[in-house]
């Protein structure tokens, strides 16, 4: 429909023939594929002037340009069409920078002096020979580059200073993105070295700084500087080996005389090299190549992780068998009595049938099928928040239902399980019993999870003044079993770190704190000092606040007092504990890398905290034992070390008792070989010294020596020098031993020069005696069973009439 409404008022002040009608294409303005949106106006620009250029306008001529936006926000786009807002607004805004290059006279955005202390700092850091140059092409490559580094460095040094972190996958991955192409344009058009990208940080300050008071913080500027160094440092490591996979992909297309690079070739540029498909697609470009996206897109999503539990657990039921439950007017879900902790009752209002898809008005214990029960009121947890969901039974009046698992569907709590006996009819009132014995350590573990959170920021940020990062949360599980915590970290924690995170934890445990929940409206909850809150996170308005040790209403009462920081604030609907103390204690179980600038840890509760502490003890006793074995060989004692070293590495015991046990198991392994070296060095000069005495003691007629030797072992240095020493005394014999160790033996041959000369070889004895064995004409050696040494032996002395002397 043609907006005649906004022609009439241009009309007032416009000649008509300077408005022009605009299409659905470019004058209707949405978000997505969904959201509000609405037709708009727009003033645009010519910076030639004195013409007429209707045909020019939205036509990506760089010469007549859009400056002014209006749009009437009045529709709402659903995956059904547009709907009608019940609030209509108008949003409105001015590109700056252009109406900039309009005032300065210049032809582009680039162009005006908002851009020139960047180009001038990019020129100085690169060290390129020349300045950026607005004379030159749009598609000359210095001049891309000039404006793609200060866009990029710009852009990242505002959404890093914002709290904002690269990351693999989502919001976090388009950071990177830019960040690798900024890098690439430098290095490959600039001739720049890795490390120039973060030095432009300073640039950037001193252009936004008196408009953004932020970049003025000297801790947020080193922590954003600190980030862009290693995601350059991170780069360069996989930048060539990436260039060269770039290389074999396409010659492989040149092979099949093709110009396109496949997808999955640019998924491996991807997701091993950390190429951004639209790096691999600019450097296709450059090669006159494309890339297939498609295909691209299909291998990302073969490779791509589910969603989880809760992810699959919105499409138990069918959006359109909830539509019949909103269009029968079921009300959703009162869920309040989940912090009480006690028994309550609801009505049933939806039964539902996954086999038939659809909601039933009875189930029995006969339905051997999923059924998921809805009701008017529930005490039941669903799982949300990264807490596991609450298990337990609704007891109607003619049977017991068994819970599951428990999901919150579009408001709806939805009950998954079985019917154990008896049957469940809708409109019924039903007892609710949740199983209140596997809530608590599950409770237990989110409060430890809010304590974990602050003790994180006390001592990896606020007890580090040179700290550079801030510690924040990126992502939280809890179960009845642990709790899992992902946190922004750039570093591994070391020991002396998880020991004040785990002794800050315990203090708080010991001390008992209250835990406090209030709900609040969301603009009076915000400003609380120390509130920790995930980036990015929306949350609902009133919002739950959980405060460990301070009632709410303090808080509120004061937002500002910096005395909240010494206490766990945040913005959480799960359940928790009335006291810390029941918590009990905590331990650390795990700490690792989940992704880069990311951390993950793993602590255990209440009684499997002290389960996982008994298990070190154990295995500390275990380790001592194994020391303090005066009796046991040293190979037998490496061995089961390394044994004890693996089944500790595989445990779930206290982290800090593992890394001291495992160290230990390492030095002890050390210094055995220490102690098997030194016993082998003093077992050779031994045997160095029986074998002279013997060769010297050896008859002049006697050529061969054929023994068994007892003192050595089966140890090959050993018997190797006994034999050297017969060899060092006496020049024309040839020596033949045997050691044995439990089950095992070794033979070892040696012939003197002179022997070997006349065509005596130490392998032919060996093969003679043995039937196998390896090594050269003056020695050999081979393994046999201590069973066969007898045997053998005889054999070696039958085998001496062949060899002539």
């Amino acid at each position: 429909v043609e907006d005649l409404d906004t022609k009439a008022i241009w009309k007032k002040y416009v000649p008509e023939e300077r408005i022009i009608k605009g299409n659905v294409k470019d004058n209707f303005w949405e978000m997505g594929d969904t959201g509000p949106c609405g037709p708009c106006t727009e003033i645009h620009f010519d910076r030639i002037g004195g013409r007429n250029c209707r045909d020019l306008v939205n036509a990506d001529d760089p010469m007549v340009i859009e400056v002014w936006n209006v749009v009437f926000m009045e529709f709402d786009r659903q995956s059904t069409g547009l709907v009608s807002l019940p609030a209509k607004h108008v949003d409105t805004g001015m590109g700056l920078e252009r109406i900039a290059s309009i005032l300065q006279d210049v032809p582009s955005n680039y162009d005006t002096d908002g851009w020139t202390p960047l180009f001038a700092a990019i020129q100085d850091v690169t060290k390129y020979a020349h300045p950026y140059d607005k004379s030159q092409p749009n598609d000359h490559d210095p001049t891309v580059a000039y404006r793609v580094i200060a866009d990029h460095i710009r852009c990242l040094t505002m959404a890093l200073a914002d709290g904002a972190m690269p990351d693999s996958v989502g919001r976090g991955f388009v950071l990177r993105r830019i960040i690798r192409r900024a890098i690439r344009y430098g290095i490959q058009f600039l001739g720049a070295e890795t490390g120039f990208f973060h030095q432009l940080v300073d640039a950037v300050v001193a252009s936004l700084g008196d408009f953004y008071p932020e970049l003025k913080d000297e801790k947020t500027i080193i922590r954003v500087k600190a980030i862009l160094k290693d995601e350059e440092e991170s780069f360069a490591k996989t930048w060539k080996n990436g260039l060269k996979h770039f290389e074999t992909a396409k010659e492989n297309a040149a092979k099949e005389k093709s110009t396109v690079i496949n997808g999955a070739e640019a998924f491996v540029l991807h997701d091993r090299y950390g190429f951004p498909v639209d790096l691999t697609t600019l450097l296709a470009e450059k090669e006159g190549m494309t890339v297939d996206l498609v295909e691209f897109q299909t291998e990302m999503s073969k490779n791509q992780v589910s969603g989880g539990r809760v992810a699959a657990a919105k499409t138990f039921i069918d959006q359109h068998q909830l539509e019949v439950l909103k269009t029968t007017n079921v009300a959703l879900t009162d869920d309040s009595a989940k912090y009480v902790w006690e028994a309550s009752t609801g009505s049933v209002v939806g039964i539902y049938d996954t086999k038939k898809a659809s909601f039933v008005e009875s189930t029995d214990s006969t339905v051997n099928d999923t059924i998921g029960v809805v009701l008017s009121a529930s005490n039941f947890y669903a799982e949300a928040g990264g807490q596991i969901y609450d298990t337990g039974v609704i007891v109607g009046a003619a049977g017991t239902f068994e819970v599951a698992k428990v999901v919150s569907l579009a408001g709806y709590i939805v009950h998954i399980g079985k019917m154990a006996s008896g049957t469940l009819s809708k409109s019924e009132t039903a007892k609710l019993e949740v199983n209140y014995d596997r809530r608590k350590p599950i409770a237990a573990n989110h409060t430890a999870t809010h304590q974990l959170n602050l003790a994180l920021r006390v001592a990896l940020q606020d007890e580090k003044p040179d700290s550079f990062m801030d510690v924040n949360q990126k992502g939280s599980l809890v179960t009845d079993d642990m709790l899992r915590f992902d946190f922004s970290y750039n570093t591994k924690l070391s020991n002396e770190e998880i020991a004040r995170v785990e002794t800050l934890m315990n203090e708080a445990i010991k001390s008992d704190l209250a835990v406090h929940r209030k709900i609040v409206a969301l603009e009076d909850a915000k400003p609380i000092n120390g509130l920790r809150m995930m980036f990015g996170e929306k949350y609902p308005d009133p919002v739950s606040v959980v405060c460990v040790g301070k009632p709410v209403e303090e808080l509120l009462a004061d937002p500002t007092n910096v005395e909240w920081r010494k206490y766990s604030v945040e913005f959480c609907g799960g359940t928790h504990l009335g006291r810390l103390g029941d918590a009990q204690q905590t331990v650390v179980i795990s700490e690792d890398a989940l992704m880069k600038g990311v951390r993950r840890l793993v602590l255990y509760t209440r009684d499997a905290a002290q389960k996982a502490i008994d298990a070190g003890v154990a295995m500390v006793k275990e380790y001592t034992d194994l020391i303090a074995n005066k009796d046991l060989p040293i190979e037998d004692k490496k061995n089961a070390l390394s044994v004890l070293n693996k089944r500790v590495g595989d445990s779930s015991i206290p982290l800090l008792i593992k890394n001291n046990l495992r160290a230990d198991c390492d030095a002890a392994a050390k210094q055995l070989i220490v102690e098997q070296k030194q016993l082998l060095a003093e077992l050779k000069v031994k045997a160095t010294a029986e074998g002279k005495a013997v060769g010297e003691a050896m008859p002049k007629e006697e050529h061969f020596f054929v023994e068994k030797l007892v003192a050595f072992g089966a140890e090959r240095e050993a018997l190797q020098a006994f034999a050297d020493g017969i060899l060092a005394v006496r020049s024309d014999v040839g020596v033949f031993v045997i050691g044995a160790a439990d089950d095992k033996a070794l033979v070892v041959a040696a012939m003197s020069k002179s022997l070997v000369d006349k065509k005596c070889s130490a392998v032919d004895w060996i093969k003679a005696s043995v039937g196998k064995g390896g090594g050269k004409p003056a020695a050999a050696q081979s393994g046999i069973p201590a069973a066969k040494v007898d045997e053998v032996l005889a054999l070696a002395k039958a085998a001496v009439t062949k060899f002539t002397v």
